[in-house]
């Protein structure tokens, strides 16, 4: 389990909202925020270039970051959503949810696999990732980063599910216990092997059969014959 960083972000209360005020506020170098909660609903923004850097250093929207409001005050808070351009892939706009100190919270971690599984290194499979993070609930000062699985013992046939994840000191996994989060499968060449044999081990069969079919002809020739 990879602890977090301390993920600090100066943000500036918004004088102005619409459409105009945000894309003024992107062409500065800036990123227009929501920050809300229980009671609160409030417009920041915040510098792109030290959110970027951030961004590098973190797990993404699983990080909980501390919000530096301009009135001196720190809260803590997590991306709840981020808008991105569809061709530029710039960030648009970003919810951050306020998170309260003490109180348990719900949040999805990324997964980090570890080592090579031996279905893939000695028999040719192949690594099926169905996903790249997990539900988890746990309090603030709890929350991980990310969480590793060790694929090593993973055989083809094999899978890990949630209830396969490490026990972790205050954090607990609310999802499906058997939700299916990795899996070792043949891969597509192996299972055309496996199914080119099973359409040999049918053609000796069928091949056998027709012998017996002549078999049994010749015989009721030889008996009609006898009979003339």
């Amino acid at each position: 389990m990879s602890q977090l960083n301390d993920l600090t972000l100066n943000v500036a209360l918004r004088e102005e909202s619409g459409r105009y005020a945000c894309k003024k506020l992107r062409s500065s170098g800036r990123i227009p925020i929501i920050y809300y909660g229980k009671d609160l609903n409030k417009s920041y923004s915040l510098e792109e270039r030290e959110f970027r850097q951030l961004m590098r250093n973190s797990s993404g929207t699983a990080s909980l970051f501390r919000l530096r409001l301009g009135d001196g005050e720190d809260e803590l808070a997590l991306i709840k959503e981020m808008q991105r351009h569809p061709l530029t892939d710039a960030i648009l706009h970003i919810d951050f949810i306020q998170v309260t100190r003490g109180q348990q919270l719900q949040t999805k971690v990324p997964l980090e696999m570890v080592g090579e599984a031996v279905g893939v290194k000695m028999t040719g499979g192949i690594l099926e990732v169905n996903t790249n993070e997990v539900e988890v609930r746990c309090r603030p000062s709890a929350l991980p980063s990310s969480i590793e699985v060790d694929i090593t013992d993973l055989d083809l046939g094999d899978n890990l599910q949630v209830k396969d994840l490490p026990e972790i000191d205050g954090v607990s996994f609310p999802g499906d216990p058997l939700q299916v989060l990795v899996a070792c499968v043949a891969s597509a060449s192996g299972r055309a092997s496996a199914d080119d044999e099973d359409i040999g081990e049918g053609t000796d069969i069928a091949e056998g059969e027709e012998g017996d079919s002549s078999s049994e002809e010749g015989e009721v020739e030889k008996t009609d014959d006898s009979e003339g």
